[in-house]
């Protein structure tokens, strides 16, 4: 055990000062005590908010250094000089503290949603009293609270961060680490974002643009296990399922570690919708049933609706409507507690489905038409396409072929717009010619949803 004790005064000083110049001597006492396992700083760390096990895997060596070059940190007889010095430096700059700010972020941030949009944009550029990193959390917790609302405002808010991250300095984040961490999390949501709206392409080039960030910043576990959850739900959407599943693994895995029960439930929904759009609705339901125990409904109650919600999606694939509507009937009110109009759009839509594969047919008609206008309104092209896809089938079923013929025929556009391939719009055109051949136009239908890409499922929920 190191001998010498640092008091909570001298701790709070490495916490806060440990990059100032003369105290590397004394940084790493402090650090090789903390490796030694002082249960009484540890508890004051924990007071300050400071999780040991996100502290633990943030001083692993093997974080930061290539195999061959690693030092090992604990054993006897062994050369620690260069692993402290790696460790003391990381934690120096995990522990950074941002500048304050000169006026309340509350200020701020209403001047800044009073100024019309484009605005906005020219005064995060051009006013340097806007480049905090406080302001830059703050957009990017306001973008994620709008991605059921609004994909528009989540994606402006979310381009506003970015923005506003590239003008931050390493002086007002306290050091270049933190200010690396800070742009992979405004990329991070920008690129969420770009998914959202459908820009795939885009946000995959963003993400990469915070993956080389995070790369260059602390080290942190836990905005590695963040990014990696958001970049996972792009390569669901690209329908690169098999890369989607050993990344929600490796995010799950950090939450595990880190003792984030919660956040670990969010991957294993993520996994189940793998599973889903895989084929393998069995597992996805196992792996459901593992996770809404986990979720922490005061939290993010979005993440239990999200969970409920591919429930019951499942139960539809497996042709087991009674049971799927027992949920959807359970999960109803949680569809009201939030009452924003994405997430009851997807209800509508889902609900739409329930009646067709429970036989009451003209009210899926309704239930599906309203789901459809809806997303129309808010451009969501690749749910347009789906809903359509399950309109069309409503009228097979009825044998109402006009009807059927015209919805093909709106649907066309939309699947330009996505631009998908010769062969599947060949297929939907082929539509209007079997209208009158139910089991064909079904298959053909079957067929076309399979093929739309990405593979939001259908009716399905988001986590993150």
């Amino acid at each position: 055990m190191f001998e010498i004790h640092p008091d909570t005064e001298e701790l709070d000083r490495f916490l806060r000062n440990a990059l100032q110049p003369g105290s590397t001597a004394r940084n790493g006492q402090v650090v090789r005590h903390l490796l030694a396992e002082c249960d009484a700083c540890w508890i004051y760390l924990n007071a300050l908010g400071w999780n040991r096990a996100r502290i633990d895997r943030l001083l692993q060596i093997s974080n930061w250094e290539a195999p061959e070059q690693r030092v090992p940190v604990v054993g006897n007889g062994l050369s620690y000089d260069r692993a402290f010095l790696k460790t003391e430096k990381t934690l120096s700059a995990f522990f950074g503290l941002d500048l304050p700010l000169d006026q309340p972020i509350e200020i701020l941030l209403a001047e800044l949603a009073a100024l019309p949009t484009l605005d906005q944009i020219e005064v995060v550029k051009r006013e340097h009293r806007f480049a905090k990193p406080q302001i830059v959390r703050k957009l990017v917790e306001q973008s994620q609270a709008t991605r059921y609302r609004d994909p528009n405002e989540m994606l402006h808010l979310a381009d506003l961060a970015r923005l506003v991250s590239e003008a931050c300095s390493p002086t007002s984040t306290g050091n270049e680490l933190r200010l690396a961490d800070l742009r992979t999390r405004a990329w991070g949501q920008s690129g969420n974002a770009l998914r959202v709206s459908g820009r795939l392409r885009d946000a995959e080039t963003t993400y990469t643009t915070a993956q080389r960030y995070r790369e260059l910043g602390t080290g942190d576990p836990a905005l590695r296990a963040w990014l990696i959850e958001k970049i996972t739900s792009l390569h669901i959407f690209q329908g690169r399922l098999e890369s989607a599943f050993a990344l929600s693994e490796e995010a799950g895995q950090i939450y595990r570690e880190l003792g984030e029960t919660h956040l670990l439930a969010s991957t294993l929904v993520q996994k189940a919708i793998v599973s889903l759009y895989a084929g393998d609705t069995e597992s996805g339901v196992r792996i459901l049933n593992q996770a809404i125990p986990l979720i922490d409904h005061e939290e993010d109650p979005h993440l239990l609706l999200a969970a409920c919600h591919n429930l019951v999606r499942a139960y539809i694939d497996l042709d087991r409507p009674e049971q799927a509507l027992a949920i959807y009937s359970e999960a109803r009110p949680l569809y009201r507690e939030f009452g924003e109009n994405t997430i009851l759009l997807r209800a509508g839509w889902q609900e739409g489905q329930l009646l067709r594969d429970l036989g009451h047919l003209r009210a899926a008609e309704e239930a599906l038409i309203r789901a459809r206008r809806g997303f129309v309104e808010r451009d969501l092209a690749y749910e347009v396409a789906l809903v359509s896809l399950d309109l069309a089938a409503v009228y097979v079923k009825l044998r109402l072929v006009e009807e059927l013929k015209e919805t093909v025929a709106m649907t066309v556009p939309i699947f330009r717009s996505l631009r998908v391939g010769r062969e599947t719009l060949g297929s939907l055109l082929q539509l209007q010619q079997v209208a009158g051949q139910e089991q064909q136009a079904l298959e053909l239908i079957r067929l076309l949803t399979a093929k739309i890409e990405p593979r939001p499922a259908k009716g399905s929920a988001e986590t993150r």
